[in-house]
């Protein structure tokens, strides 16, 4: 009898640990995507993978993000941004996005002369305690050629139209002043004063807008928070 109660028990034990294995999460298949409205002139947009509205990346105002969505992995996937409420197509690319990674999908230039900037995010840590981890990049619809500055620090230059640096870890700090500046005529730039860089933090500085725009259109720059 001992001996059957002994099999019953095993044969429970093992039914009850195959079923957990049976629930446990699936491999995951998804990478993370955050989409950008930097296009100057344009209404709000929004985000398409696949043919399919991203879930959380619409009616994205001028100069604002989706914040990272979870879209399908997978490659030649055309990404696209449209004018929200209108239907009308503002960017297409197709791209390649892989399973857990982050990236930036950016609506650039101004609207009636839009591209589209596709960036890989490393959100990573920054390896020494004190710093902040910062990238630029330039949506600008003008041809500038822009340096990248904290404070007096030139971090980068030669930052083209449609085109980003990697990210520099930099000592945390309060009341920064952050600028793109074009190497040609310096009084085409975007500058960020009073800027807070937080330990452990990524930030995206984007310039948007034309030299000769005014208003919302003007040459400006803004933060994003990766993490």
């Amino acid at each position: 009898m001992r001996k059957i109660l002994l099999s019953l028990t095993i044969v429970a034990v093992t039914l009850g640990f195959t079923a957990c294995k049976k629930k446990s999460d699936p491999a995951p298949t998804n990478a993370n995507v955050m989409f950008v409205n930097g296009c100057a002139g344009a209404t709000n947009i929004d985000a398409h993978v696949s043919g399919k509205t991203v879930n959380g990346a619409t009616n994205i105002a001028f100069m604002k993000n989706s914040g990272y969505k979870q879209v399908a992995a997978g490659a030649s996937l055309p990404v696209e941004f449209y004018l929200t409420g209108l239907g009308t197509q503002l960017n297409t690319s197709t791209q390649t996005l892989a399973i857990g990674a982050y990236y930036s999908v950016y609506s650039a230039g101004i609207v009636t002369n839009t591209s589209l900037v596709f960036t890989t995010d490393d959100l990573t840590a920054p390896t020494m305690t004190g710093k902040a981890k910062v990238r630029f990049i330039n949506l600008s619809s003008d041809n500038l050629s822009t340096s990248c500055y904290i404070g007096s620090t030139k971090l980068d230059s030669n930052i083209a139209s449609k085109s980003y640096t990697s990210f520099h870890e930099v000592a945390e700090g309060t009341s920064l002043k952050v600028a793109m500046i074009d190497q040609t005529i310096l009084t085409n730039s975007g500058q960020i004063t009073g800027q807070t860089l937080s330990a452990g933090k990524i930030y995206t500085f984007m310039l948007t807008g034309a030299a000769s725009g005014t208003g919302a259109s003007a040459l400006t720059l803004t933060v994003i928070n990766n993490n």
